[in-house]
């Protein structure tokens, strides 16, 4: 009877462990979660008057599950994100402490690759917005980004100011080739620095 009960122990286990690979295995790597171009480029040309194509839009950008809020007031967007607690980590690389502005956890984390790939993707694809806002909470820290067209126009590069023209481009030239490049986003913040807050402050 014993090792009738190992056995069923055994087997339950196996089949646990073989459906958590095959989970992992199913899971696209996080760098890929931002090639959304099929997004962007649908929703060029996109109002933000069309407060529903808008919400939508914003609702299929990357990790979407940790968006808490969307709202448009006039031709200002705002987003904030939330994460679980368990997530937080992930997020912004400060293993369970404040953010520290500057710092290489910081600039590698997925926060700053959500706010300059939301940024990009939104001024690219919403030809009248004219400023954003992102907030991000967390059990440690608040932040909270805030870009005008202006700026950011100042800012882009030429050869992404028609990379929303089709997925292919988007996904090779603002994903691959600035948002996931840990030196292209070290400038980014860098010429950004005042738009980007971080309670509690260092």
């Amino acid at each position: 009877m014993k090792k009738i009960i190992l056995f069923i122990l055994c087997i339950g286990i196996g089949l646990s462990a073989g459906s958590w690979v095959v989970w992992n295995q199913q899971q696209p790597p996080e760098e890929e979660s931002f090639k959304d171009g099929h997004v962007i480029a649908r929703h060029v040309g996109t109002s933000v008057a069309n407060t529903a194509a808008i919400e939508e839009l914003v609702k299929q950008l990357p990790f979407s599950e940790a968006l808490t809020g969307v709202s448009v007031d006039g031709t200002t967007v705002k987003m904030t994100y939330e994460p679980t607690e368990k997530g937080q980590a992930d997020w912004t690389g400060s293993n369970g402490k404040a953010i520290q502005y500057g710092n290489a956890a910081f600039l590698e984390s997925r926060l700053s690759k959500l706010i300059m790939h939301q940024t990009l993707a939104l001024f690219l694809s919403v030809s009248d917005l004219s400023e954003l806002q992102i907030h991000y909470r967390d059990s440690f820290s608040e932040v909270t980004f805030d870009m005008d067209r202006q700026r950011i126009e100042d800012y882009t590069p030429r050869d992404i100011e028609r990379a929303s023209s089709s997925a292919n481009r988007f996904n090779r030239v603002v994903v691959e080739d600035y948002v996931l490049v840990d030196s292209r986003r070290t400038v980014f913040f860098e010429k950004f620095q005042e738009s980007l807050q971080i309670l509690p402050e260092k």
